[in-house]
């Protein structure tokens, strides 16, 4: 029954869209859409965000709005606005004719799905856009719990007609069904949509699908069947047109136009091996779908002429779903009650007809008021707000009218007097009426005037009682639904309840009311109590009217079906006794029911609240209604309970109570400490609420959540999910090792954080730190992201948040990991440190030293490199300065000249500037190689080339500028392949984390007519795979441009790009630049050798690895081959291209290369010996080769091959053939000259190449030795030598030469073999070797003051000229920085320094030894240091081409080893670099770090120290990598080694998230850039200084000059968490002076030492409040203070018996206890002493024990209540009526004690309190 007293509204706003406010700032609305072509709707952020409570980055706000959204539609434009905030715009290609949100697959976000006449257009929150193409016209989508209903239009509809025409109509079979697993999420995706929207056309008489579900935006939509007598046929009901769908239950509402009625269908999911009707001419084609969803209808109401104008869903009194029909042509609205039914784990829904009912009204909405908190899974508890027909609003609860609601007066009274003041005000004034609802939102719904006025209200306010609001949903739970929907009806339809009756009221009147609500059912309890023991009738009629055989009768003899608008008083029965008893009856019965379970759920929330220190206040008022219904119901043991929480109400509650039967009251801190002290299996469920043990998501899941914890922790069982008390909770998945880290697993399952942990009371928290604490030095490797930063470890967070592949999955989004941190760390957010976006140094420190202030501000292409991760590594040295300097060619070079120059001078600075233009021009082969992959580019820019300046300066002229003179040199035809490599080395700083690069990007770069800048940026973008972007289109129009330098860098560029691929089309393109491969019809084609050789080489690094036969049969015939031109050192460097191509198809594939291995290496052996060819097995290989050539000749003069030309290519070809091969057979064949004969005709430069070639094929004998060097060496060669030395021998000239020349290539070839095998491994030994061969040389060259090596030949400058030596020397050179690339290595850079400037003093040096020079500069510090070279097939292949000992003469020397082949260097190099960033600062740090390497044949398992920033070994022998030392968390980064290339950076399963280790430092010591050697450690340093300052309370005023100024900073010093800087600036305050405050302060000193040194930070909390619980208890005796509760009391004991279980052992801890437990026992004895010591404390529990009679607090006595309070508390003292009930069952036990029966009975009782109990007892008798 509704009550008279009329609720007001609160009025929000007037409404309007605000798409129109959107639109009127945007500039007005379209001009060619209507006024009134637009719609639009309101929904909640949660509706669009994660129902599970998290959300991703893109739609976090979502998750923190709570008012409304709006979608706004007109036209083909969407606006999403909220507010004034617009939050998305979309625009789409035609008209929109439907929008809504729907969850699809497995995305926990909600999709915008967006019908237009063609294509539905899906898209995500977080930016994915999805098109599906629709091949018949969608007439309407509706959202559904298992995806997106997409119902068909009719045929000969208007969309029919509009889409009868798709442009895809025609698509072949194999377009047509595409799974998910073919495609993958993309920021624009477009795809075909299946046939199967029906199984042919309706027309033709086959069946079509009229229902469609979208269950995945990837995948095909699926037809829907409907389920008829046990079959599934397939739905195609045309004329059930859906009005209404679910989103929460798979529900859907259609109407019949043609039949009159309205349907109801449930939507479930079945296999497919269900028995499926087929209609007869169907498709056997059509693909099996692994589910069908099928519409069974569960409800079917007819007789109406007009759809329903609205459905909705809300829930009844007990949380069931109801279903809402509106006619409102009726005036009427529907309401079908769902059942549901759980069968294996599947729900079956289902409608009675008995459970339906109709209520009056013409608009209706459903609105959350009553319940706001509440959710039955996912669906929201709401009400139902209904407009009469007499324009009154009623607020139902189910069929249950709570309460009217009305305008406020004020408002309706100044809406009348505004229309009066109208000047066309009508004579008659009608007040304004409530004639429409619309756009309901949780508590809030638009209200339509009979002015056509629009008003925004809300019939709930914010801010409400949070308190009211827990305590109603509590009681939703907790209460039958009939009680409570009866105390519903009492709270908000009442008359004389307040409950939200005045929307001004406050919080606290808000929970006032509630409390009135409670006392008022009290108040009638007791009355009906009365009245009913006053009642008793005497009349036997009265009895006879109330006897259960007339209440039978009755509703025997009345058929209520037959007359459904009658009730049995309107059939005359006289049964108004028997009514007015049953009302009685019914009355007492609630009034029995009702308090005793308020009570119990209430008590759940109260236990609840006592685990929330932020919840005190609401504590303190909920016992106070708590002990009036315990009061009222004569609960004693109840009011005890919360007397001793509460002493205060003592003065409140003052009457003794009669110790009746009572109930023992639920204790969760009781519970905690049993739970701890014995495990979980002697603990008692008594001692829980059962709202705690039920299933739900009330106030108390706060409670359920620790009680889950404590279980796990203390050895419970649980199955599943499922604890062993019957409730459900979550555990994280992942792998578990101890009951602290399933307790770690649990609490990230229940999104349980560190903000959650200090919401607890100190004690209470401290067995969850405890395991959160153990679980922190070594957590498993496969937890999620949440679990690392609950444990503090931020760093294996942020580790594994970059690769999610590496963890379990996780349910759970982003904000999850938020929830679980905050405040303690910083934003999650990786730490990316590239070089361009870093800190650059001060001026001063990257000043270059030879600049002065001479153009100072040009780009030199290298300014970058210094960042603060080279400053971390480098510190204060200054070679990075010093390679920047000596590799900068954008500078005129100084040129030293005499301060009054002649004319001679003139010719010299020439001459001068000659020489030096020569080392400049070879500066860019260095240069590339020292900013290799260092910098990121912007992609709306051009890529700028520092210039390559030829010029000099005269210091000794104020900088004057000297040019080279035109007349003398040509410095275009000088600076033509420079320019080249200068691009190169510009294009070559772009780093692979790039990314694609983009074509347009590349295109915009491109200049108008060709040059050589263009073309060596094209061959660095192909080096770094960037030209995958290029079409074929593209690449013809850059060969068409036939430049020179652009085609070499393209087509090398390409085949890098394409390595290993054999594209077809990219071999064709270089083919073509072959001639010798062209087709006799093709025409003649003059094509430079520099141009063949290059497209010789791209061809075989496009079929690397492959041993394409007859790839490989080409390029053997070409080794032999006479190129275009004459000149024979070009004809040597075609045949060596050709060498290395063949070697790199074949690469390492020995004997299984081709079938016809031997008559390939035959002929190999054959271009190398040169001997006369008499096979006939040859003669398919030269009929081969001649059959496609017109013009060119074998090169055989004879019958004998030029080996001069052919045999490098083919010693080349072998080695890279047979690499790591192990081959003895190739080894014996490839012999270095035995015998003088041998020598004279062979040429010195071949014997290198044998060397290498046999080395590199026995790739594991190759050892760093002298005596390997020395094995190395013919005896021929080693007598020869001898005897040279020996000046008494008498030896030919010409036999000495020949003995030193082979002795010097083959020391060369052992030396770059050993260069090889340790390429980027920085092998000290081969470091050594070569650094002494290298000082050999020079020596020999020109003797230096370096020490000379002994046991090696001298005096082999008389027998070899200067340019070999030279030549021999810088290849050694360049092979130790192979070695050492990336290194940095301070002795052969000052090594590389000194040859660079002997060079340039010297002044003969040609440009090879220039470029060798600038070459060993770039790889030992290659990248910046932050790459180096790997072992691998393919590198070792791309380094040997670059290191080919044969170097140019000149800069446009290509004759014998084109210089574009130096930079594939690249291919060989590897970013193995590894930086540790710390998460908390994200600056780069040194952290040792311990490198595992894998057992090999050569040596065992072996680990190694190294210091980031550092290289790391290759991937096939790194095993693991482990941080150590005493300064930052251990991690471990275990790899398995595997025969692949170092991952490529930007991989999502980089182990080191591309070159970024995340570390976390622990608190108390600093990083090893502050404090190198540990000296200013807490343990080291601070000690003695807290020391001091602890007792600075004898000499206050040194204090105030030091004191806190010195704790703040050293705090500061040592850890960046703001909580403990702040505690140092508060605590430890210099200005306290009371010896109170001095011993406060020296106990904040130790306990941040304490912590700060141990890393337990969080612990100062739980420290401070367990010593603030003792100095309050002090404070109350001493009568200084009042204390309310004894709460802390209870967890400084759970404190305690955590501390007990872990000297016991039931608790174990791997880093010691995290509180000290002298600590703790100190507080247990000054507890104990304070108690035991304390006045009138036996007189006080006598009273207590006899009568159950609190003490009252007088002025004598003050606090005395709170003392007997604590005194309970502490020793668990039993309640009056158990001492009562314990005394009389050992009453008649003749002992002479009765302590030892009382220990039995109060087993959890204390000692003391026993005996107290056995005085108490034995002075009473």
């Amino acid at each position: 029954m509704t009550g008279s007293r009329v609720r007001d509204l609160t009025l929000l706003s007037e409404f309007k869209p605000l798409g129109l406010t959107a639109e009127a700032l945007d500039g007005g609305k379209p001009s060619d859409d209507d006024d009134d072509d637009y719609h639009y709707f309101l929904f909640d952020p949660q509706v669009a965000g994660d129902r599970g409570g998290g959300s991703d980055d893109d739609d976090a706000f979502l998750s923190n709005e709570s008012g409304d959204h709006e979608l706004f539609i007109r036209g083909n434009r969407i606006i999403w606005s909220t507010g004034t905030r617009v939050y998305k715009r979309f625009t789409l290609p035609s008209k929109v004719i439907k929008a809504c949100w729907c969850r699809m697959g497995e995305m926990s976000e909600a999709s915008l799905c967006v019908l237009q006449v063609s294509c539905l257009t899906i898209y995500g929150l977080t930016g994915e856009v999805v098109s599906v193409p629709l091949s018949h016209a969608i007439a309407s989508i509706w959202p559904l719990p298992v995806g997106l209903l997409l119902q068909r239009a009719p045929e000969g509809s208007l969309l029919t007609n509009m889409s009868s025409s798709p442009p895809y109509a025609f698509t072949s079979a194999h377009d047509t069904f595409r799974l998910k697993s073919d495609i993958r999420y993309s920021p624009r995706h477009n795809f075909t949509p299946p046939s199967l929207f029906g199984i042919g056309t309706r027309n033709g008489g086959m069946s079509i699908s009229s229902h469609l579900i979208l269950k995945d935006p990837l995948e095909d939509p699926r037809i829907t069947y409907i389920e008829e007598r046990d079959k599934l046929n397939m739905m195609s009901e045309f004329d059930e047109v859906t009005i209404w769908t679910s989103d929460y239950v798979p529900l859907m509402a259609s109407y019949n136009q043609g039949k009159m009625q309205h349907s109801l269908w449930v939507v479930e999911v079945c296999n497919s091996n269900a028995e499926v009707g087929k209609p007869k001419s169907c498709d056997l084609s059509a693909p099996v779908v692994s589910e069908n969803h099928v519409f069974r209808r569960i409800w079917l109401g007819k007789g109406s002429q007009t759809a329903a104008s609205k459905v909705f869903l809300a829930t009844d009194d007990d949380g069931t779903p109801i279903i809402c029909l509106l006619f409102h042509e009726q005036k009427k609205l529907l309401s079908l009650r769902l059942q549901s039914l759980e069968i294996n784990n599947d729900t079956i829904y289902d409608i009675k007809p008995e459970m339906s009912w109709s209520i009056s009204a013409i608009a209706a909405a459903a609105i959350t008021v009553t319940r706001p908190k509440e959710k039955v899974g996912k669906l929201p508890l709401r009400d139902i707000i209904a407009l009469t027909p007499e324009n009154t609003l009623l607020l139902y609860s189910g069929k249950q009218c709570l309460c009217k609601y009305a305008m406020p007066s004020t408002w309706v009274k100044d809406q009348v007097l505004r229309k009066t003041m109208l000047p066309r005000a009508s004579s008659i004034m009608q007040d304004p009426k409530i004639v429409d609802l619309a756009d309901a939102v949780e508590g809030r719904v638009n209200l339509v005037l009979n002015d056509g006025q629009i008003c925004r209200c809300t019939l709930r306010r914010n801010p409400s009682s949070c308190l009211a609001d827990d305590c109603i949903s509590a009681m939703a739970e907790g209460l039958g639904s009939s009680l409570f929907g009866h105390f519903l009806g009492l709270l908000w339809g009442d008359d004389d309840s307040t409950y939200l009756l005045d929307a001004s009221s406050s919080p606290d009147s808000e929970w006032e009311s509630f409390c009135d609500v409670i006392t008022k059912i009290c108040d009638k309890s007791e009355s009906s109590l009365q009245s009913l023991s006053d009642s008793v009738s005497s009349s036997s009629w009265e009895f006879l009217i109330r006897s259960k055989y007339n209440k039978q009768y009755v509703r025997s003899n009345y058929i209520a079906d037959a007359f459904p608008g009658l009730s049995p008083e309107s059939h005359g029965f006289c049964i108004s006794g028997a009514t007015v008893a049953d009302r009685q009856n019914t009355e007492q019965a609630f009034y029995l029911k009702f308090l005793p379970e308020t009570l119990d759920t209430l008590h759940a929330v109260y236990e609840t609240l006592k685990l929330d220190n932020l919840r005190k206040r609401d504590l303190g008022l909920l016992v106070i209604l708590l002990c009036d219904i315990a009061d009222f119901l004569n609960e004693v043991s109840y009011l005890d309970h919360y007397k001793r929480d509460f002493p205060g109400i003592v003065k409140i509650f003052k009457k003794p109570q009669r110790l009746l039967t009572s109930r023992t009251p639920p204790s969760l801190f009781r519970w905690l400490e049993t739970c701890l002290q014995h495990g979980y299996d002697c603990t008692s469920t008594s001692d829980l609420p059962l709202l705690v043990c039920k299933d739900g998501n009330c106030i108390v899941s706060w409670a359920r959540k620790i009680v889950s914890f404590y279980s796990l922790l203390c050895g419970a069982d649980h199955s599943g999910n499922t604890s062993s008390l019957g409730f459900t909770f979550n555990i994280s998945p992942g792998f578990y090792r101890n009951r602290e880290e399933l307790t770690v697993l649990a609490m990230v399952g229940e999104r349980f954080g560190l903000q959650h942990l200090d919401l607890l009371p100190a004690g209470v928290s401290l067995p969850l730190r405890h395991a959160i604490d153990k679980c922190r030095e070594s957590p498993p490797t496969n937890w999620p992201a949440a679990a690392y930063v609950i444990l503090g470890r931020e760093d294996l967070a942020l580790q594994h948040m970059r690769h999610p592949t590496k963890s379990v999955k996780l349910d759970h989004t982003k904000s999850n990991l938020i929830a679980v941190s905050t405040p303690y760390m910083l934003p999650l957010h990786p730490v990316t440190l590239p070089s361009s976006f870093s800190d650059t140094l001060d001026a001063e420190n990257t000043k270059l030293e030879d600049v002065d202030t001479f153009e100072g501000s040009v780009t030199d292409g290298m300014e970058h490199i210094f960042n603060s991760t080279t400053q971390l590594r480098y510190g204060c040295d200054l070679r990075l300065n010093e390679v920047r300097r000596l590799l900068c060619s954008a500078r005129p070079v100084a040129i030293q000249t005499p301060g009054n120059p002649t004319a001679s001078d003139q010719d010299f600075q020439q001459t001068q500037l000659w020489h030096l233009a020569q080392r400049t021009t070879a500066l860019p082969f260095g240069r590339g190689a020292f900013t290799l992959g260092t910098i990121f580019t912007l992609l709306t820019e051009a890529l700028a080339v520092p210039k390559l300046v030829l010029a000099g300066r005269l210091p000794a002229q104020q900088n004057a500028t000297v040019n080279l003179d035109p007349n003398v040199r040509n410095i275009q035809e000088l600076k033509s392949w420079p320019e080249f490599h200068n691009a190169v080395a510009a294009g070559l700083r772009l780093s692979p984390v790039q990314g694609k690069m983009s074509r347009t990007w590349i295109l915009y770069n491109k200049p108008d007519e060709p040059n050589a800048t263009h073309a060596g940026l094209l061959l660095a973008l192909g080096l770094h795979g960037h030209l995958h972007v290029l079409t074929i289109s593209d690449i013809f129009k850059y060969f068409s441009q036939e430049h020179e330098s652009t085609t070499v860098g393209l087509m090398l560029g390409l085949a890098a790009s394409y390595r290993a691929t054999m594209q077809p089309a990219i071999s064709k393109s270089l083919y073509v630049h072959l001639p010798a491969r062209h087709p006799s019809s093709f025409p003649e084609l003059e094509m430079p050798t520099l141009i063949q050789s290059a497209a010789l080489i791209s061809v075989g690094l496009l079929y690397e690895g492959s041993a394409h036969p007859q790839t490989m049969q080409i390029l053997l015939s070409e080794i032999g081959r006479r190129s275009g031109g004459d000149n024979v050192l070009e004809r040597e460097g075609y045949a060596v291209s050709a060498g290395f191509s063949l070697g790199l198809v074949a690469l390492g594939r020995g004997e299984d290369a081709i079938g016809s291995v031997d008559t390939l290496v035959g002929r190999l052996f054959q271009y190398i010996s040169g001997k006369e060819l008499h096979n006939d097995r040859f003669q398919p290989l030269l009929s081969f080769s001649g059959e496609q050539n017109r013009s060119s000749g074998q090169i055989i003069e004879g019958n004998l091959i030029n080996t001069d030309v052919t045999a490098p290519g083919a010693i080349i070809a072998l080695s890279l053939m047979y690499l790591k091969t192990e081959s003895e057979l190739i080894v014996s064949k490839l012999t270095i000259p035995q015998t003088k004969s041998e020598l004279q005709y062979v040429r010195p430069d071949f014997i290198l190449m044998l060397v290498v070639a046999r080395n590199l094929i026995m790739w594991s004998r190759i050892c760093p030795s002298e005596d390997w060097i020395e094995s190395q060496i013919s005896d021929v060669v080693k007598n020869g030598i001898k005897a040279v030395g020996n000046e008494m021998d008498d030896m030919y000239e010409t036999d000495a030469e020949a003995f030193v020349q082979a002795y010097v290539n083959i020391v060369v070839g052992a030396c770059i073999s050993i260069g090889l095998r340790f390429a980027g491994t920085r092998d000290g030994n081969a470091q050594e070797l070569l650094y002494k061969y290298a000082v050999y040389f020079l020596n020999e060259i020109k003797p230096t003051c370096v020490s000379h090596a002994s046991g090696l030949p001298k005096g082999l400058s008389v027998y070899v000229d200067r340019g070999t030596l030279e030549t021999c020397l810088h290849l050694i050179v360049l092979s130790l920085c192979v070695v050492m690339a990336g290194s940095g290595h301070l002795q052969t850079f000052k090594f590389l320094k000194f040859l660079r400037s002997r060079n340039s003093t010297e002044g003969h040096s040609y440009f090879g030894i220039q470029m060798a020079v600038s070459l060993a500069i770039g790889f030992l510090f290659l990248g910046g240091g932050m790459w180096t070279f790997s072992t691998s097939n393919s590198s070792i292949a791309a380094l040997l081409i670059t290191l080919y000992p044969r170097l140019p003469t000149g800069p446009n020397d290509n004759r014998c080893h084109i210089q574009a082949f130096r930079h594939l260097y690249v291919l060989a190099s590897e970013a193995r670099w590894v930086q540790t960033v710390d998460v908390d600062t994200g600056l780069p740090v040194y952290v040792p770090l311990e490198v595992t390497i894998k057992e090999s044949e050569l040596y065992a398992e072996t680990s190694f120290c190294e210091v980031t920033p550092c290289i790391l070994p290759e991937r096939c022998f790194l095993k693991a990598v482990r941080v150590c030392g005493p300064r930052y968390w251990p991690q471990v980064v275990e790899v398995s080694p595997k025969e692949k290339p170092w991952w490529n950076s930007g991989d999502k399963d980089h182990p080191f998230n591309s070159g970024v280790l995340y570390v976390k430092r622990k608190v108390g010591v600093s990083s090893y850039v502050d404090d190198p050697i540990g000296s200013q450690s807490l343990l080291s340093r601070a000690m003695h200084k807290m020391s001091g300052l602890t007792h600075s309370k004898s000499s206050p005023s040194s204090t105030d000059s030091t004191g806190a100024v010195t704790i703040e900073q050293l705090v500061s010093t040592f850890s960046s968490d703001p909580s403990l800087i702040a505690f140092a600036q508060l605590f430890c305050n210099s200005t306290w002076s009371s010896r109170s405050e001095l011993d406060f302060k020296e106990f904040c000193l130790q306990v941040l030492f304490e912590c700060v040194s141990k890393d337990r930070p969080a612990m100062l909390q739980v420290y401070l409040s367990l010593y603030t619980t003792i100095e309050c208890m002090e404070s109350v005796v001493g009568g200084t203070c009042i204390s309310s509760d004894s709460l802390s009391l209870s967890s400084l004991k759970i404190a305690l018996a955590y501390n007990e279980a872990l000297s016991n052992g039931r608790l174990t801890t791997s880093r010691g206890e995290i509180m000290q437990s002298a600590f703790l026992g100190s507080l247990k004895k000054r507890v104990d002493d304070l108690l035991n010591n304390s006045l009138y404390v036996d007189s006080r529990t006598l009273s207590y024990t006899i009568s159950g009679e609190w003490p009252s607090d007088d002025s004598l006595q003050r606090n005395s209540s709170t003392v007997l309070s604590w005194y309970l508390v502490w020793y668990n003292f039993p309640t009056p009526l158990q001492i009562k009930n314990a005394t009389e069952k050992i009453k008649g036990k003749m002992i002479s004690s009765s302590v030892p029966l009382l220990r039995l009975v109060f087993p959890a009782t204390h000692i003391t309190a026993i005996n107290a109990i056995h005085r108490f007892l034995s002075s009473s008798q």
